[in-house]
């Protein structure tokens, strides 16, 4: 999987630093991010990278059960996150803050009055949990499945076949 720059956090140092751009408080109350990852990558060649994203705290009451979100407040702090990337490889550094600048317009054209819309954290809050309760029940399935075979393979390693 190649590597998603993120930034920083309590459980995250990512590889190389990024800067926070501008903070856009939206008209429904949320804080949209805009980062600045760009990094060089050989010689005067750049990898421009924006992330756009937005944090928003998960209630309790938006899983089905309180055990996955004590699960998920330690795994991911309580958090769900919209995040936009856009990225462009191999640019030339004379070019690089512009193509930045041009990345960053486009997206809030394209995308400010979706993120801005009143129903936007709700929907969020639902997507990113529904995701997250399907990811821990088919681990618990796995696990469930890994713990069956080990306990049949413990039962009939000895016996004749």
């Amino acid at each position: 999987m190649a590597y998603e720059w993120l930034p920083p956090s309590k459980k995250h140092e990512p590889r190389w630093p990024g800067r926070l751009v501008e903070s856009i408080t939206l008209s429904n109350g949320l804080i949209l991010e805009i980062w600045d990852y760009s990094r060089k990558l050989a010689g005067d060649r750049w990898l421009v990278g924006m992330l756009a994203q937005i944090v928003v705290e998960a209630p309790p009451e938006a899983f089905s059960r309180p055990d996955l979100y004590e699960v998920f407040l330690e795994e991911e702090e309580g958090k769900v996150y919209y995040r936009h990337r856009k990225e462009r490889t191999f640019v030339d550094e004379r070019e690089r803050e512009a193509l930045f600048d041009q990345l960053k317009i486009r997206f809030l054209e394209a995308a400010l009055s979706y993120l801005s819309h009143p129903s936007f954290r709700e929907r969020l809050i639902a997507a990113e949990v529904a995701l997250y309760e399907r990811r821990k029940l088919w681990e618990e399935e796995i696990r469930r499945k890994d713990e069956e075979l080990d306990r049949l393979e413990e039962e009939w390693k000895d016996k004749p076949i």
